[in-house]
């Protein structure tokens, strides 16, 4: 009985002593969890110790850069403003043409000049006058103003370097006004602005932008009624411009319909069709703006052209003429082009350049 005394007063004060520590402590900083919740805390703290050990090594270790060491730059600011930032060890600015020897500069000036056919004619006139008789004033003055020069030399690339590279200069207090002075003159500077002006003619460019404004005015005399079919008078002329119009279909309204460019020279004509018209209506209402539009066309002399295709290349009307505009890839628009044909196109009526898919709806290609 006394052992038993013993053991329940013994376990009474174990008991008032933890209490006692529990009640001595801070507030439990967590509610009592059972055995899992208990073992997944475990090892969710091991985890972060694991992480934390880990980041704590990379730490340690220095660190690679994989980036491109950033290289000294230099700001430049061109002729027109523009403001540019770059690397001074690897690109640098071209030398201005000025710097160049003068026989570079009038080769560099001539090539871009060569697409300017008015321009190539008007320089080289004035350079062969000059190489021929070095004392004419007539060819040592230019006035930037006349409209002679403007129509033949004004912004285009290259004409008026060239003129400079030849040792032309502004007049002092005139810089509309450019002279050659006479101890300027330069026979060898004037050789080789001709030949290389020469060459020019030569080149593709020349010869395509001579073709085209050959080309702008048989089109401007057909438009005024000076080229007309078979010759006709200015009413007859008139009459017969109305006859094709008059075969037209009526226009679609309310924005309905393929809606059709067509540019002719330096002009663009619209007007709408709808998706089941034929290419000849086309050529009939392009007829509205020169009776001998059509026949020039259906005879090659002539080609229409679609840009919406690329490479371009003649579409063979004679073959097309009854074909709807849906099928030849003139929907829901299209953009024709009359051009002057070439030999080729003229007289075998094929072409070496194959033209592109046609990209409208409904196309057969």
């Amino acid at each position: 009985v006394a052992m038993e005394e013993s053991l329940i007063s013994e376990s009474q004060r174990q008991t008032q002593q933890q209490i006692q520590n529990v009640v001595s402590r801070d507030p439990p900083s967590r509610p009592n969890r059972s055995a899992p919740s208990a073992r997944a805390g475990d090892a969710a703290l091991k985890r972060l110790e694991s992480r934390n050990q880990s980041s704590q090594k990379q730490k340690k270790k220095p660190l690679k850069s994989t980036k491109t060491p950033i290289k000294p730059t230099r700001t430049t600011t061109s002729a027109t403003g523009v403001v540019a930032t770059l690397p001074s060890d690897r690109v640098k600015a071209p030398a201005p043409l000025k710097s160049k020897s003068k026989e570079e500069q009038i080769q560099r000036c001539a090539a871009r000049v060569a697409p300017y056919p008015l321009a190539v004619d008007t320089l080289l006139k004035a350079f062969s006058e000059l190489k021929a008789d070095p004392r004419n004033p007539k060819y040592k003055v230019i006035d930037k103003s006349n409209p002679g020069f403007r129509r033949a030399l004004e912004n285009v690339p290259g004409a008026e370097d060239l003129l400079l590279a030849t040792n032309f200069c502004p007049r002092p207090g005139n810089v509309n006004t450019l002279v050659l002075n006479e101890r300027e003159v330069d026979a060898a500077l004037l050789w080789m602005a001709c030949s290389a002006l020469e060459n020019a003619r030569e080149t593709e460019d020349y010869r395509d932008a001579k073709n085209k404004l050959a080309f702008h005015k048989t089109i401007k005399d057909i438009q005024d009624g000076k080229v007309t079919a078979g010759g006709l008078s200015v009413e007859n002329e008139t009459v017969a411009r109305a006859n094709f119009i008059s075969k037209c279909p009526s226009e679609p309204t309310g924005g309905q319909g393929a809606l059709m460019n067509v540019v002719i020279a330096d002009q663009t004509i619209r007007r709408r069709f709808d998706g089941d018209d034929v290419l000849r209506d086309v050529i009939n209402w392009i007829g509205g703006h020169g009776s001998v539009i059509p026949e020039k066309i259906l005879s090659r002399e002539f080609c229409l052209v679609d840009l919406n295709r690329y490479p371009i290349a003649p579409i063979g009307c004679a073959e097309d003429l009854n074909k709807t505009l849906q099928f030849i890839g003139c929907w829901p628009s299209g953009r024709l082009e009359l051009r002057q044909s070439d030999d080729e196109w003229r007289l075998y009526g094929k072409s070496s350049v194959r033209a592109g898919s046609a990209r409208g709806l409904g196309a057969h290609t």
